[in-house]
Parts: C-alpha cells; sequence; structure tokens
C-alpha cells in the first residue's frame, strides 16, 4: 500500500503581507524540521523556476488563499500543493474560456450550475499543483491538460470548507490526511 500524504493546515492571523510570510516561513521551518527530526533551521532555495527546496531529503510545497496555509512534506517523493478559496461571484465560465482547454471548458458547461465552481476549481487546483510539482509557469499550464499517463499523481482534496485543493506528486499515494495548526 502505498504511503499517506500529510496536509497542514493554519489560518494566520496576519493580514500585511511581511508579518503573514514571517509567520508561514516559521511554520514551514518547523514543519521541516519535524520531519527530519532535526533542531537545525533549514536554508531555503529556489531553483532557476522559483520552486522552493532545502539541501536535505524532503520534498515540500506551500500554498495560500486568503489566510489559510497550507504545507505538504514528505522524504518519499517530489510533491505540490494548491489551495484556492471558492470566490462567490466570480465569473468562472468566462474565465475557463479564456485560460482552459476547450474540453474542460465543456465540462464546467456541462456541470449543473450549482457545481460548477467545484468543477471550475478542481481544474485550477490541479493545473496549479502540477505546474508547481514540475516548478514551471502557471500560465503556460492553463491551457494544459493534466497528462493521463501517470507520470503525476493528483488527489483532490474536497473537504476543506470554502476551499479547494489538490496535492500533485511524482509518485502514488493512499490518501491525504488533513491536520489542522491552531484553530481554523
Amino acid at each position: 500500500m502505498d504511503p499517506e500524504i500529510n496536509i497542514w493546515l493554519n489560518k494566520n492571523p496576519f493580514t500585511d503581507k511581511k508579518k503573514a510570510k514571517a509567520h508561514s516561513d516559521a511554520i514551514l521551518q518547523q514543519l521541516l524540521k519535524n520531519t527530519l527530526n532535526s533542531s537545525t533551521d533549514l536554508q531555503l532555495h529556489k531553483n532557476q523556476h522559483g520552486k522552493p527546496y532545502v539541501d536535505e531529503p524532503v520534498y515540500f510545497s506551500h500554498s495560500n488563499s486568503q489566510q489559510l496555509y497550507a504545507y505538504v512534506i514528505t522524504t518519499r517523493c517530489e510533491v505540490a500543493i494548491d489551495v484556492e478559496w471558492q470566490q462567490p461571484d466570480r465569473p468562472l465560465l468566462d474565465l475557463a474560456r479564456r485560460y482552459f482547454s476547450a474540453a474542460e471548458y465543456r465540462d464546467i458547461e456541462a456541470t449543473e450550475k450549482s457545481e460548477q465552481a467545484f468543477c471550475f476549481y478542481r481544474h485550477w487546483t490541479q493545473k496549479e499543483a502540477w505546474c508547481k510539482l514540475e516548478g514551471g509557469n502557471l500560465w503556460t499550464y492553463l491551457s494544459k491538460q493534466p497528462p493521463s499517463d501517470q507520470s503525476i499523481y493528483l488527489q483532490e482534496v474536497n473537504n476543506i470548507d470554502g476551499f479547494s485543493a489538490c496535492v500533485a506528486s511524482s509518485l502514488p499515494f493512499s490518501q491525504v490526511r488533513i491536520n489542522a495548526l491552531g484553530h481554523l
């Protein structure tokens, strides 16, 4: 059986971007240290595409939307996460027509009106998690559909109230476990 992936969620108390980033960076440091069973702070680097990494055998990704921050860390394989607030009253069909493939647009358009937001954000978070996994530029991924050849594995995360999320990895995993850091 494939191992599980853990997601840690935190409602960042800061709306100021500098303070929110410092808070998020501190949480990421602690999660990395816990994963590696270490007390030493890790130096974060970015590759040529801006993808963060450390010089240790650990893979991680983080994402935020509104004040919800999500972190995923594993020692097993490359991993990425995207989380998006399901914004009400957003012109989702217009955005899908503009940015998504024709097939994805038709999928959203054919979905019941009450489920279109869920369908739109499912596609969006898959694309963004896939992009983060490969370290690319989101705008080049929007019109593409994720590969179906199992070169990447995508797992939707639908049980975060008001948000959509997706985890992408280079190896399969059995389930996603959500952990809250503090009060959500």
